[in-house]
């Protein structure tokens, strides 16, 4: 196999890793799971459950994770949004499908400037809303604001700290070729350097840019930010 040999550390939430950790096992690798955080749910619901009562009155529903969707199609129980849906990128929309839903917006750039790319320039009268994490990046919601929308912000999760190990303690301890980062959260502000024997991957350019904040220097970047394309790409990287 072609990653026989090869030791990866994973860093993602222990309930979303099943799929990274099973197609590098596939290739052979030998994978430690580090989760560096944790999915929890938003402090109270009341603000979903206020938006999910007046769903009619919004045009647009926007996920940009399936974390997102799982959270908020949880939330609506037998019920399913008759709203148009913009997705970021294929493994929301496939996340999406699970729920028997299709997105109207499907962005060739899987991140929020792919997302408005595909909006209107005039968005005036258009209500939108948008479930997501407690902490993301406001371009998206800002930008749409400025084109005329009212954005509506919920919280559906939050990402915690998660404290089952040390990502430190096992470079020091062991031979690692490669870690991993499936998000800006799952990178611990404390990890400024790596083993020179440790590529690092990032599943795409928002991950790409925290983790060089920090003063990190990503070996793996796919060219699509899902996770077959990672996995092919750190493939390709350590059968070098």
């Amino acid at each position: 196999m072609e990653l026989s040999g090869k030791t990866v550390l994973i860093t993602r939430a222990a309930s979303q890793s099943a799929e990274l950790r099973a197609r590098l096992e596939d290739l052979g690798a030998r994978v430690i799971e580090c989760p560096t955080i944790q999915i929890v749910p938003p402090k109270t619901w009341k603000p979903v459950d206020d938006a999910i009562r007046r769903l009619g009155t919004y045009q647009w529903l926007l996920f940009t994770s399936a974390n997102a969707i799982e959270q908020f199609m949880d939330r609506m129980g037998d019920r399913r949004p008759s709203n148009s849906i913009a997705v970021v990128g294929g493994a929301t929309a496939a996340k999406l499908s699970e729920w028997g839903l299709k997105p109207a917006i499907v962005p060739k750039e899987f991140r929020a400037e792919g997302l408005l790319a595909a909006f209107p320039e005039n968005l005036v009268g258009t209500r939108i809303l948008f479930p997501r994490a407690e902490v993301a990046r406001e371009l998206l919601p800002d930008e749409l604001r400025r084109r005329g929308a009212t954005v509506d912000i919920v919280t559906v999760y939050r990402t915690v700290k998660a404290f089952s190990g040390s990502i430190g303690e096992i470079l020091e301890s062991e031979p690692v070729h490669c870690i991993v980062f499936t998000s800006p959260s799952t990178i611990p502000d404390d990890l400024h350097s790596l083993p020179s024997r440790t590529a690092l991957a990032v599943i795409g350019p928002v991950t790409r840019e925290a983790a060089q904040l920090l003063g990190l220097k990503p070996d793996i970047v796919p060219a699509e930010a899902t996770i077959p394309s990672l996995v092919t790409a750190i493939r390709e990287h350590l059968k070098k």
